[in-house]
């Protein structure tokens, strides 16, 4: 029996779209050895629309450093949400190439994990009568803005109410959206090391609390000037940075951790094992993304959030505060002022318990379940029932 093709397009700006369909990817191959052929594909990239390509990837780094930008551009969308045409005019060259690619490849399934990529499958199957079933992980755990709210996707799968709610505000029926854990891959909570283990081979202190410090991907935010007041204040913490593939700023904290302070500093760059350093970390620190937000709450981490690009980010924050299970600092005096908080003892005990009455799961295995089945079946699939067996796919 021929594998059934299973198409999983993202765009990677930062790593919050491509994680999750990486993680899909390796539980999928994981449960069903053998019966998916599966592709994880950077869309625009692959389908040779570079200039596009650039464009999205430039205006993320942009939205990143400038904000503002990201947000007037949200708000436009939620406007004008009864008229996306204009997406028809910006990206006119990556729609087109990428409607074809996906009526050549002809897969038997369509995962997306990016909302333009969503918004080009659904016109594929309107306008190209392609006919692989569309479902789409809203990788936004607490938002479903307006361009992910698409009729044509058979199924848009959600990690929370809240971002179900989002989409049934935005026209979408309740009986195309499915909650499911979020997909993260399993590795991540593979840790064979101690956290006594990892924090001696980071040389940090015992006995004080320790921050982890993430910009995601690009190492860009004002959070390391943060880091700075706190290493001038000697303040008695470690703090570990990670500055991604950003040398600039991986220099610029080496360069602080050379000057004398209380404060013990312990600066990375582009590291692979994120899952480590939080297990050795007390809080995890930076700006407000889907990716560090729940695999703080995984590991069981506070978070303290020092801005946001764009509203869906702003929602993360929200949540965060509602529920009590981090901070929201966006000036140095309020970050600073939340670290003495932290140090007082006792200060952290708490989170643990609040963060797991959350209930929130991870979904890699659970999401895969569902694809699998959509894609023998060439059909949307009824809601997966959790405490089910796995389905015999045939």
């Amino acid at each position: 029996m021929p594998k059934k093709r299973v198409l999983m397009l993202m765009l990677e700006v930062g790593f919050g779209h491509k994680a999750p369909a990486n993680a899909v990817k390796e539980a999928m191959e994981a449960q069903y050895p053998g019966r998916f052929r599966i592709d994880v594909v950077d869309f625009a990239r692959e389908v040779g629309a570079l200039a596009d390509d650039k464009v999205i990837k430039n205006g993320w780094d942009l939205a990143l450093a400038f904000p503002l930008s990201a947000r007037i551009g949200y708000l436009w969308m939620e406007l004008n949400r009864r008229n996306l045409s204009y997406i028809d005019v910006i990206y006119k060259d990556f729609i087109e190439k990428g409607m074809a690619y996906i009526a050549e490849k002809k897969p038997d399934l369509i995962f997306a994990t990016h909302a333009l990529c969503l918004y080009i499958a659904g016109r594929a199957r309107r306008e190209l009568g392609v006919v692989a079933p569309v479902v789409a992980y809203v990788v936004d755990p607490f938002d479903g803005y307006s361009l992910w709210a698409d009729e044509n996707a058979d199924k848009i799968l959600v990690a929370t109410e809240q971002s179900r709610k989002r989409l049934i505000d935005h026209g979408i029926a309740d009986s195309k959206i499915l909650r499911t854990g979020f997909p993260i891959n399993n590795s991540f909570f593979d840790v064979k090391k101690s956290a006594a283990q990892i924090a001696e081979e980071l040389g940090l202190v015992p006995g004080r609390p320790t921050l982890l410090v993430s910009a995601g991907g690009q190492g860009i935010g004002k959070v390391f000037s943060f880091v700075e007041a706190a290493h001038r204040l000697q303040l008695p913490l470690n703090i570990v940075t990670v500055a991604g593939k950003n040398q600039r700023t991986k220099t610029r904290m080496e360069r602080l951790a050379e000057g004398k302070s209380e404060t013990r500093l312990v600066p990375l760059g582009y590291v692979t094992n994120m899952n480590e350093l939080i297990r050795a970390c007390d809080v995890v620190v930076g700006k407000s993304g889907a990716s560090t937000f729940m695999e703080a709450v995984f590991m069981e981490r506070p978070v303290i959030l020092t801005e946001w690009a764009t509203y869906n980010d702003w929602y993360i924050i929200n949540f965060a505060l509602d529920n009590d299970v981090g901070w929201y600092c966006p000036s140095v005096i309020s970050f600073l002022g939340t670290l003495r908080k932290l140090i007082e003892p006792g200060a952290l005990d708490p989170f643990a318990s609040r963060i797991a009455a959350l209930g929130m799961k991870p979904g890699a295995d659970e999401v895969a379940s569902f694809l699998a089945g959509l894609a023998v079946r060439g059909q949307p699939a009824p809601p997966h029932d959790r405490s089910a067996s796995q389905p015999n796919i045939r």
